[in-house]
């Protein structure tokens, strides 16, 4: 079983092309069943963030071109959008997903968000049962680095996301936000960090939320609500807007309120969706500033020196190391159980004729079965504890030379 994966991301694709290949939850979830069914993959994952979005299958040989899979699956001309693609496959893509899990491949170097976008990104895989053993395994230790190179080095100091992303450039762009207007629309994650943020700035914020949302909504203190319906009744008034949700169409269209702004007043509006929440048609107004994921920036890699990213690439390769063992440890695990079958056989025949003396007929098949069950557990068992105290090329050479003599 071997790891594979394609798709797109900032490096290559810019956001209108981005915006092409993302997914919302419900879309991923029917994406990931189709192609598990159509292609007969093992596992399928799908990540779909601002900045990426990657698709992770586990297959016994990588075959085709996945890419062009992806480009049928969302009905886009492959021809047109292969010179955006990447793809990796193996231990090149094991060691992609490590590095993505500890934000070394963000815009913003080091930045934990990606952690959670993974781990989403697994139990939605998990929900609709598209996962299997091997994906579950290499995204739990690519989870499990990730954490441990968070806890042990800090990649960046300061920049962990893109709402801070934007903080910094509104207080560069913008001067001084204390006592000005926001309004921020959507209660997701990043809508509550933008809140958050917002309000740490000294800035008056304004959260909308939908009247059909059921769950418990988590408001920042000190932000005021609305009704997301009702986000254009004043929406000029704002020194800010931002908008972050999930929505596959525009939150604040052009046609619907761009009349709104036109008052010679500066407005910035940030758009901190893909797709994209706000029409890119406000970027031609004269006092309207328009950001997008894009043109926020978040280039900045702040490689704080050579000694911490070498402490995480170690701390990766151990971790893509016992992944492999555990691997190869996956591999005989048929072998093991085949010898203790075997065992559980020779141990009957060995004392069948006393057993056949001492039970009466009617219960000697009942009995043949326990004393199998029981040699074949017995082995087993001493099998992979052996494991536990050789190494693994050693404990390998001890199951292959006992497999030789079964068969």
């Amino acid at each position: 079983m071997i790891l594979w994966m394609t798709g797109i991301d900032y490096e290559k694709a810019d956001i209108d092309t981005r915006e092409i290949f993302s997914f919302q939850k419900h879309s991923a979830e029917l994406a990931m069943e189709q192609l598990k069914e159509t292609y007969g993959f093992s596992g399928v994952i799908l990540l779909s963030t601002c900045n990426r979005t990657e698709l992770y299958v586990s297959t016994d040989e990588a075959e085709g071109d996945l890419f062009q899979m992806f480009c049928e699956l969302k009905k886009v001309p492959f021809k047109e959008y292969e010179p955006y693609k990447v793809e990796r496959s193996g231990e090149e893509a094991v060691d992609h997903l490590f590095r993505l899990a500890c934000g070394m491949k963000s815009k913003i170097f080091g930045e934990d968000q990606i952690i959670s976008q993974i781990r989403t990104g697994l139990f939605q895989a998990r929900e609709i049962q598209t996962v299997d053993s091997y994906l579950e395994k290499v995204f739990q230790t690519a989870i499990a680095t990730a954490k441990k190179v968070k806890t042990e080095v800090h990649l960046t100091s300061v920049k962990t996301s893109v709402v801070e992303e934007m903080l910094t450039v509104l207080k560069r762009e913008a001067g001084e936000l204390g006592g000005k207007q926001a309004l921020v629309i959507g209660n997701g994650e990043v809508g509550r960090l933008s809140a958050m943020g917002l309000l740490k700035e000294g800035m008056k914020v304004t959260m909308t939320l939908r009247n059909y949302k059921t769950r418990q909504i988590e408001i920042p203190e000190g932000c005021e609500t609305i009704d997301y319906k009702d986000r254009y009744q004043g929406i000029g008034s704002y020194d800010l807007v931002v908008s972050a949700t999930t929505s596959p169409h525009h939150t604040i269209k052009y046609e619907d309120s761009h009349a709104l702004f036109e008052d010679g007043k500066e407005h910035i509006l940030v758009d901190l969706a893909v797709p994209r929440d706000i029409s890119s048609r406000y970027g031609t107004m004269e006092n309207i500033r328009l950001y997008n994921i894009d043109t926020l920036g978040g280039g900045n890699q702040n490689r704080k020196d050579d000694e911490l990213l070498s402490k995480a690439l170690s701390i990766i390769k151990e971790q893509e190391e016992e992944l492999a063992l555990w691997q190869n440890f996956r591999v005989h695990i048929p072998t093991v159980q085949t010898m203790g079958q075997a065992a559980g056989m020779v141990t009957y025949q060995r004392i069948e004729k006393n057993l056949k003396k001492l039970v009466e007929s009617s219960k000697q098949e009942e009995v043949k079965a326990l004393v199998e069950q029981a040699a074949e557990k017995t082995i087993t068992s001493m099998l992979f504890d052996l494991r536990k105290n050789l190494p693994m090329e050693y404990w390998q050479v001890c199951i292959e030379a006992l497999a030789e003599n079964i068969q």
